[in-house]
């Protein structure tokens, strides 16, 4: 038992050559940070210290808000790299966007007093942040031991945090939630390598009533998108393509509110509505078509310069970087020292409220206009959102996403009946759908022959109905299995806790469904959906009683640990001390490998050994600390 979950780094080969460590000028570890470029580093906004109180009265780079970046010199250090030593580092001019009001923002770039080697610079790569997805990250907490690094691993979950331009993590294990010390880490993908976000928030609910055991520990990042949102100035050091490929159409521009309304609903995937939709804006409805780009610009991590951020308050935007215009990002100096251009980004407006017309952020993964387009196009910025590459020369996309286990995407494809070959494509999109996408399907001519295809797809049928008792059958069947690991889990620890049993009762219900007199009428549909939510929380009451089995087990492991460090130190003494503190030894090693284990009663023994241990070796009680 008691898997290593901390890895130092310099037992781990990652080749993440562009970690780096932010230090103050006196040593104290501050966070990470990410190498962007020679001499460009980022990290959050929150881990540069504040400045002391200057009675000098010199000036300090601005955000648009007016308050004063830290002028505060940080060290750096990129700890992948052997030999590298600590350089000084400043925030960049225009380039700190302090955690705003609604905790949006928190990012800042360093510009680095001595240039780096480029060739240690990270990957950024613009890849959506679906669900599952494996990634790693390695911080610096302040435990003197772990210093040099600790490499933490999860799984994305989803939006969230502020206006979610945050994406949840699950640690892979209770111990692998971030700390300080992670703020600024890069978040890696564990398939690609590439860095798709930067750690920069954790949350403990210490003001929860709830026992220490059961709290939640949540990790957070910031999307590599999101942060090029916030600091233009970065794009240059990322690579894959935008998410939205739509025109941006100007914030006045006139647009239909009901279809807003729907547009808004369906990329929040709201209740009632479908995974496949096919519509119609024909040649000439220009407001319908300004409606659905401008929807799309909202729904993306990356905004367009012309589309507003949904927030009541201006972001920031780099001096002497200007907005990227359709034919792509304008070179920006390295400097920063250009005059600021002014800000296209503005608040609402009061003809702009916000009365369900504002889609979620991140809600769009790719929005493409595939007039011309080919399949195998289509196919490949489909693959290259999902980070994913053909090997060698006879590699295909569309052959990728055949094999692909999952298309968690939600995608907006404009103009299909225009596509080389708009039939092969709308079968394509089935491929797709099949697969877990959500795919709007936009066409201009309301006779076309696809367009009809794409309907008889997007019809919820029986055949989508046995799909989804087919889903709950096997969410039901991982029930089960997730049954059998918390009865394994908490019969290590006293005690006992019960183990939700709801696997076999669930089954019967879904025979009991299956059986209905008039699937597919309304009355079917509202039971199956209730259905859909009882397993769900099921599966969440079971993964609950795993999870605070972990965290005792993850106690009892570190008490395992404590009692023989202590013995360690008894061995270094003479035969007669060890012998009068063994039947202590003894007790507390029994009790710890015991099942079930008490764990309070481990607990004391394991202090009484070590108050032994202190009296023989006449250390104080202070003194197990580092």
């Amino acid at each position: 038992m008691g898997e290593e979950t901390e890895v130092p780094v310099n037992t781990e080969v990652r080749g993440e050559t562009w970690r780096v460590r932010i230090s103050t000028t006196g040593g104290d570890v501050l966070g990470a940070g990410i190498l962007l470029a020679a001499d460009a580093v980022l990290t959050c906004a929150h881990v540069i210290p504040a400045d002391p109180v200057d009675a000098t009265g010199s000036r300090r780079p601005r955000d648009l808000d007016g308050r004063t970046a830290p002028g505060t010199e940080v060290l750096v250090e990129l700890v992948g790299v052997p030999g590298a030593r600590p350089v000084p580092a400043r925030v960049a001019d225009g380039c700190w966007v302090p955690e705003l009001a609604d905790s949006r923002g928190d990012v800042a770039l360093l510009t680095l007093a001595e240039p780096q080697d480029a060739r240690h610079a990270a990957p950024l790569h613009r890849v959506a942040p679906t669900h599952g997805r494996s990634v790693w990250m390695c911080g610096f907490p302040s435990t003197r031991e772990l210093q040099d690094g600790v490499w933490f691993r999860a799984t994305l979950a989803g939006p969230a945090g502020p206006r979610g331009e945050w994406v949840q993590m699950f640690p892979l294990t209770p111990e692998e939630t971030v700390r300080p010390g992670f703020s600024g880490a890069a978040v890696t993908d564990v398939e690609t390598h590439r860095v798709l976000g930067m750690v920069v928030s954790r949350y403990d609910d210490r003001s929860s009533a709830a026992p220490a055991s059961g709290r939640l520990h949540l990790s957070y990042m910031i999307p590599i998108e999101t942060v090029v949102r916030h600091l233009p100035v970065i794009d240059r050091y990322v690579s894959g393509g935008r998410g939205n490929g739509l025109p941006s159409v100007p914030r006045g521009a006139a647009r239909d509110r009901e279809f807003a309304r729907w547009l808004a609903r369906w990329f929040a995937a709201a209740e009632g509505t479908r995974r496949v939709e096919a519509i119609v804006i024909k040649k000439g409805e220009a407001v319908r078509a300004a409606t659905l780009s401008r929807a799309v610009a909202l729904a993306d991590r990356e905004l367009p310069a012309d589309a507003p951020l949904p927030a009541p308050r201006r972001a920031p935007l780099p001096v002497g970087i200007r907005p990227p215009s359709p034919a792509g990002p304008a070179a920006a100096p390295r400097n920063g020292t250009a005059r600021r251009p002014p800000s296209p980004y503005e608040p609402p407006g009061p003809e702009e409220p916000d009365d369900g017309l504002l889609p979620p952020v991140g809600s769009v993964d790719l929005a493409l206009d595939v007039s011309g387009e080919t399949v195998a196009g289509v196919a490949g910025r489909v693959a290259d959102r999902l980070g994913l590459s053909p090997d060698g020369d006879d590699g295909s996309a569309v052959g990728l996403l055949g094999g692909a286990g999952a298309v968690p995407l939600t995608i907006v494809a404009e103009g299909v009946d225009y596509a080389a070959d708009p039939l092969a494509l709308v079968e394509f999109t089935d491929l797709l759908a099949a697969r877990g996408a959500r795919l709007l399907l936009v066409f201009r001519n309301p006779e076309s022959q696809s367009l009809e295809l794409a309907l008889r797809m997007a019809d919820p049928g029986r055949n989508e109905i046995a799909a989804r008792l087919d889903r709950v059958r096997d969410r039901i069947d991982h029930i089960a299995r997730r049954e059998r690991t918390a009865h394994d889990r908490t019969a290590l620890i006293a005690p006992v806790r019960p183990v939700p049993q709801r696997a076999a009762a669930l089954r019967l219900d879904l025979t009991a469904l299956r059986r209905h007199p008039d699937p597919g009428s309304a009355r079917f549909l509202a039971d199956l959906r209730a259905f859909e939510g009882t397993v769900e929380s099921e599966l969440l009451r079971v993964e609950e009683v795993i999870g605070l089995a972990e965290t005792q087990i993850a106690r009892r492991n570190e008490l395992r640990g404590r009692l023989e460090a202590f013995f360690a130190l008894l061995a270094a003494r003479s035969l007669e001390e060890e012998r009068a503190a063994a039947p202590l030894y003894r007790a507390a090693h029994n009790l710890l490998h015991g099942a079930p284990c008490e764990l309070a009663e481990a607990e004391r023994a394991v202090e009484r050994f070590a108050e032994a241990v202190r009296h023989h070796t006449h250390r104080p009680r202070g003194g197990d600390a580092p």
